[in-house]
């Protein structure tokens, strides 16, 4: 019979769990790495979002007040995680993504500032328009290599999964389609892992509205008019 020491006892039970955990995250497919930095993520949690109510009278010239968008070709705020809404800010200050006068704005704004419109913006409500059929739901929601419903849920209303995926219910259908075409001609590349590159690439033009009106109604929102 072999005798160990508790300490080696101690050491090989240790070492055992060391590679039962290792074994754990290295199969995960939902293991999340948010793409802000813990000091990002320090400036959400000391936001406040009455500090942002000068700044927000601003967003509202495009995006609407309380972060409701009138103009399809502009998205909603409202309802958006504010980490997603901060790395987008980021992004945009940054030129990784493309937003016309959104880069401009984003420049003249720190961090703090970011993350209290962030938050104010995530602390909202996007409203319903009334009773709006939802039409069948497009194949590439929950079928297919990167179904829609694994980062953006069921219910289109977004996940902190594998990603800090936005919501999708009730969005603009022209800002949309937008998205998705840039999303596949890559001329949007802000997207982790490339993980929305190469889920749009495939897709033609008719799929990507047939996944914009899908979304639109299941945020019981109607279709916007152009300004």
């Amino acid at each position: 019979m072999i005798m160990y020491s508790l300490s080696q006892k101690t050491g090989a039970a240790l070492v055992a769990i060391g590679l039962a955990l290792a074994l754990v995250v290295a199969v995960s497919p939902t293991a999340f790495a948010s793409p802000l930095s813990p000091e990002q993520l320090g400036l959400i949690d000391a936001a406040d979002p009455a500090r942002a109510d000068g700044k927000a009278k601003k967003c509202a010239k495009c995006h609407g007040d309380d972060g409701v968008s009138d103009d399809p070709e502009v998205p909603h705020l409202a309802g958006q995680r504010s980490s997603y809404l901060l790395k987008q800010l980021l992004d945009f200050k940054a030129d990784s993504r493309e937003g016309g006068r959104m880069n401009k704005t984003a420049r003249k704004l720190g961090e703090q500032e970011m993350a209290d419109l962030a938050v104010r913006f995530s602390n909202t409500v996007l409203p319903t328009s009334g009773a709006v059929t939802v039409p069948a739901e497009p194949p590439q929601v929950a079928a297919g290599d990167a179904p829609c419903a694994d980062c953006h849920g069921n219910d289109g209303k977004g996940k902190r999964d594998k990603y800090d995926a936005p919501a999708l219910a009730g969005m603009p259908f022209d800002y949309f389609v937008m998205s998705m075409q840039g999303f596949r001609d890559a001329s949007r590349s802000n997207d982790a892992d490339a993980v929305m590159r190469e889920a749009a690439k495939p897709l033609s033009d008719a799929q990507i509205a047939d996944l914009a009106a899908y979304y639109l109604a299941l945020g019981q929102r109607e279709r916007l008019s152009p300004p």
